[in-house]
């Protein structure tokens, strides 16, 4: 197979630099931490809207997307994000709200305010743990692409990449996040627009040709063509029926309020208006993104349904994308798609980088350990704790290059998800919705929620223990299941102990902003 030739990696290196860069320039503002975790709430709502899509179009949705349809069918990648937009009012009713009023640093605080202490310290350890999790399998995802069209080792991309984006994550804080969000975003939409345009030129530019032949193409998994849609079974063990992607949708309509990576953005907006705006267009180009991704992976089932002689050379679907673009596109075309998957990575590792040392600083350094520390040692620790996490990102990346099981990255990642992060939003859910909860039902709720999870679920990447115990449902219904699960039973145990006292509500009822919240010492520029 051919590898890169040096134009290639010139491009990918004058996009790298052009990165940090931005890194670099934004770092000459970051002189408090209201500026360094919420870029002084002065991000235009539209580059924040770009910026949640682009952190949550990792290069598990940028190269496990055309895998799925390639293996399967495209029954997620059009209603899925039909359904998420449709249920955005969820979202902005229940959330928007909560955020506008309480301008935290850490969404954990509320834990404290609302329940106990160790609860906001148990909420921020499973948001760590979830981000390990969610960005390492995006740094696998993303090292196997590069070592199939580079020839490097996956092990030496992984750690170039990962020590470029924590660089500029370290320097720029959230500022220089989202504006490299939204830069970002522009190459891989148009990257994916250059493969669209590819696969058009290859079938002599009739796109009913490419429909035709994979639809008329069978998946060996789902027993679908691949270009089948929708689907209206009624049974709880087949994938992607309308039901689960359904029901999958209200729970991240009803759950995407307690992750810290969106909240955080939402308050880098000036106020309650522009939270909802750009939530209502992150799905809007959601849908523009499928729009363009959904063609190009028929394209791709197509190509390879005329070549099956190229086809043998894949050993996983999710490399579909990147052996296309090493064999089949011209020089610098090829860069700039790579390039591509480097914004769809570097996009979810700066967020989850500068989330970490929020949650971390805020949670942990500035309660317990450096309580009378000034800005500027505080700035100082967010820093080193970014770099400290990327470090441990790359590790875990690393242990899943080589602990891969035969999953999807996408279904990977969910698995992972359902394990780690379940009990979060069913902490904050419990909290919001009745004042009847406390602390010990809430937790025997995440025990339930965990162990649901572990029956029917299984463990991805640990071998021996990767398909689950029960086999009831598929995979797609666990998540939304196990908080079913988890509120269930936190809600019905709460009962067994004493609510909480008033003075709770009347606190949670008050503005609050954290940024405005004196230190022992004045700010200092760093």
């Amino acid at each position: 197979m051919p590898k890169f030739e040096i134009i290639d990696y010139a491009v990918i290196g004058i996009y790298l630099l052009a990165i940090v860069s931005l890194g670099i320039y934004f770092s000459r503002r970051q002189n408090s931490l209201s500026e360094y975790f919420h870029a002084g709430g002065t991000v235009p709502w539209w580059a924040v809207g770009i910026s949640i899509l682009a952190t949550s179009l990792s290069p598990i949705s940028y190269l496990a997307g055309p895998g799925w349809v390639f293996s399967k069918d495209s029954r997620t990648l059009l209603v899925g994000p039909i359904l998420g937009l449709l249920t955005v009012p969820i979202t902005v009713a229940l959330w928007v709200p909560l955020w506008s009023r309480l301008r935290v640093f850490s969404i954990y605080e509320y834990l404290e305010m609302r329940f106990h202490p160790g609860l906001r310290n148990i909420g921020s350890i499973l948001f760590l743990a979830f981000c390990t999790a969610w960005v390492g399998t995006a740094l696998k995802t993303a090292g196997i692409g590069f070592e199939q069209v580079t020839g490097f080792n996956a092990t030496v991309c992984i750690i170039v990449i990962a020590s470029l984006g924590t660089f500029y994550t370290m320097l720029g804080g959230l500022r220089a996040v989202i504006w490299t969000d939204v830069a970002q975003f522009v190459v891989f939409f148009l990257g994916y627009a250059v493969i669209l345009v590819t696969l058009l030129q290859l079938f002599d530019w009739q796109p009913l040709e490419i429909y035709r032949i994979a639809s008329n193409t069978i998946s060996a998994e789902t027993g679908y063509p691949h270009t089948k849609l929708i689907s209206f079974e009624r049974d709880m063990q087949v994938e992607a029926t309308i039901w689960v992607l359904l029901f999958g949708r209200i729970y991240v309509a009803l759950t995407v309020g307690a992750e810290q990576t969106h909240v955080q953005r939402l308050h880098a907006t000036g106020s309650q208006r522009e939270m909802r705006k750009s939530l209502y267009i992150s799905f809007i180009w959601l849908l523009l993104f499928s729009a363009v991704s959904l063609p190009a992976s028929w394209g791709f089932v197509a190509f390879y349904a005329q070549h099956p002689e190229l086809k043998e050379a894949i050993t996983h679907t999710d490399q579909v994308l990147p052996d296309f673009v090493v064999t089949q596109l011209p020089t610098m075309f090829r860069s700039l798609i790579m390039a591509g998957v480097l914004a769809a990575l570097m996009s979810s590792l700066d967020s989850a980088l500068n989330s970490m040392g929020s949650v971390t600083v805020n949670d942990f350094f500035r309660r317990h350990w450096m309580k009378n520390a000034s800005e500027k040692q505080l700035l100082f620790s967010a820093k080193v704790l970014i770099l400290f996490f990327g470090v441990s990102l790359t590790l875990f990346s690393l242990w899943q290059l080589h602990n891969q099981g035969t999953n999807t990255a996408t279904e990977a990642m969910q698995k992972l998800f359902n394990i780690i992060a379940i009990p979060l939003p069913c902490f904050f859910l419990l909290g919001m919705l009745s004042k009847r909860t406390n602390t010990p039902g809430v937790l025997i709720g995440a025990v339930a929620g965990i162990t649901f999870s572990l029956l029917f679920n299984g463990v991805p990447g640990v071998k021996g223990w990767e398909k689950p115990v029960l086999d009831w449902f598929n995979w797609m219904w666990i998540a939304g299941l196990s908080a079913m699960v988890n509120m269930s039973v936190g809600y019905c145990a709460s009962f067994l102990f004493p609510p909480p006292p008033s003075e709770v509500f009347e606190n949670l009822s008050r503005p609050r902003d954290s940024s405005l919240q004196p230190t022992n010492q004045p700010a200092e520029s760093i």
